[in-house]
């Protein structure tokens, strides 16, 4: 009788065992925890859509997050920002995505898609707006229109292609130059008008006013206030 009872406990067990693996093999295994995402670097392309930066430098400060932007680049510092090439000493990004770009020392701006260059000792420039600030000894070259400006105060916007100058201002196109202590100049419709003891210097003589302004033909000069000059004739130019 014992041995029965033994041999049915152990053919009970046997089953329940032969259970036990079909379950095992036919339930899910428990999920385990995702590991932790690895960390990534800094998206070139911000994620508002502004148009992303590509730098070199030979030393770089501050911290590249998002939400604190804030990295000083220096040392033969190289940007491209859209289609503008910039270059200096030292460049300090700050804002939103890096929209504040302050540039110092031998400053150079190359946008060959709006088709102008610039130089300066300064330059303050904001992406979102494309809205920059350059100053002292500004030199701008739009090759667009074959005209140079150079100022100690020059404002421009890509957007509007305007430029807006101050401050010791000469203009110069073609056989012509210009100079004033303000000049405001559209890019797209070449029109210009400077103020300020304006004078313009051509082949033709010496002309003096208040306000010079011009359409696209800079031929067709308009002078207002008190206005003078000098007319080069035939004769006076033999002579010189």
């Amino acid at each position: 009788m014992k041995l029965k009872i033994i041999a049915l406990i152990l053919g009970l067990m046997m089953i329940f065992g032969s259970l036990s693996i079909i379950f095992a093999q036919t339930n899910p295994p428990s999920l385990q925890p995702s590991p932790e995402p690895v960390a990534q670097a800094q998206q070139t392309q911000p994620s508002s859509g502004k148009k992303p930066i590509v730098f070199s430098a030979n030393t770089v400060q501050g911290v590249i997050a998002k939400g604190k932007e804030n990295t000083i680049l220096m040392g033969s510092v190289h940007i491209t920002t859209g289609s503008m090439i910039i270059t200096a000493d030292r460049v300090d990004l700050s804002g939103e995505d890096y929209v504040n770009v302050v540039c110092l020392g031998n400053v150079t701006v190359q946008d060959t898609e709006k088709g102008f260059s610039l130089v300066a000792e300064k330059l303050n420039y904001n992406r979102d707006t494309e809205i920059g600030l350059a100053q002292k000894k500004v030199f701008v070259n739009d090759t667009k229109n074959n005209t140079i400006i150079e100022a100690e105060w020059l404002r421009f916007d890509q957007k509007q292609s305007i430029f807006e100058a101050a401050v010791t201002v000469k203009v110069r196109k073609e056989d012509m130059s210009i100079s004033s202590e303000y000049a405001l100049y559209n890019r797209d419709t070449e029109e210009i008008w400077l103020h300020g003891g304006a004078i313009a210097v051509t082949e033709d003589g010496v002309l003096k006013g208040d306000v010079i302004s011009s359409s696209a033909d800079w031929s067709k000069l308009k002078i207002s206030g008190e206005v003078s000059g000098t007319i080069t004739t035939k004769e006076t130019a033999t002579s010189q």
